[in-house]
Parts: structure tokens; C-alpha cells; sequence
């Protein structure tokens, strides 16, 4: 595995914990739009959330789906700081730890620190090369 292959398992997390969430939400929302149960109708299986149990029990899975991404996001994150900080590098440990952790894009990591973009692309590159020395003997 690559340092940039690593390093985007971080940002891949964070997109993944953010749709869940959101599948979360919906399923809250789901909730507040029950309507009361008609007995006299026919029985139709499938499509939305039918009554209030079925309702309460998809939202924990939810919950707790949301709750375990959380964990790992939390250790990933932890896991590839520690590698980012061994850096010698402030660049560096910088442009990564913007890019990988925070999700900025180049272009807004360019106007943060008041570097040039094209500085910023090969600071980024330089970074991964040594952030790959680094860690030689890592899932790297």
C-alpha cells in the first residue's frame, strides 16, 4: 500500500461515517412521519418504515452502525497523525495533516498558508515520498 493509498483509508472514513449520518438522520425523519396504522386495509409488505417498532429498531442499527464508524474513524485518524508527526518537516506534516485529516483540497490548503498552489502540489508530493520512508515496515 502506498502513503497516499493510507493516508485516503482517512478521508474515505470521514465520507463514509458522513453518509451514514445522513442515512441516520433520514431514518429520524422517517419516524416523525408515521402515520397511524390502518387495520382495515389491506397488509403490504416492503417499501418505507411501517409501524413505530420496525421504525425505533432501523434507527438503532443506524445508531449503532454510526456509533462503530465513529470508533474507527477515531483510530484511523489517531494511527495516521502519529505517522504524519514523525515527519522532520512542519510543511509537510501540515500539508498532510490539512489534506488527509481536515479534507481541505490543495487549492484551499494553497490559500491558507499563502503558498502558491504549485508549491503547495510539490510540498504535497515531497511530503508522501518521505512520509513513505518513514514507514517502511507499516501496512504501507
Amino acid at each position: 500500500m502506498t502513503a497516499k493509498e493510507y493516508l485516503w483509508r482517512v478521508r474515505d472514513a470521514a465520507l463514509e461515517l458522513n453518509r451514514l449520518e445522513q442515512e441516520y438522520e433520514q431514518a429520524k425523519a422517517d419516524i416523525l412521519h408515521l402515520k397511524g396504522i390502518a387495520y382495515d386495509g389491506d397488509r403490504v409488505s416492503g417499501g418505507k418504515i411501517g409501524d413505530l417498532s420496525d421504525a425505533i429498531a432501523t434507527l438503532e442499527r443506524y445508531a449503532e452502525r454510526v456509533n462503530t464508524k465513529w470508533d474507527a474513524l477515531i483510530a484511523l485518524r489517531q494511527e495516521a497523525e502519529a505517522h504524519i508527526d514523525a515527519l522532520r518537516d512542519g510543511r509537510y506534516r501540515e500539508v498532510l495533516k490539512r489534506r488527509y485529516l481536515r479534507g481541505q483540497s490543495l487549492e484551499r490548503i494553497a490559500v491558507d498558508l499563502c503558498f502558491d498552489y504549485r508549491w503547495v502540489k510539490r510540498l504535497h508530493g515531497r511530503a508522501l515520498v518521505e512520509f513513505q520512508k518513514l514507514t517502511p515496515k507499516s501496512p504501507l
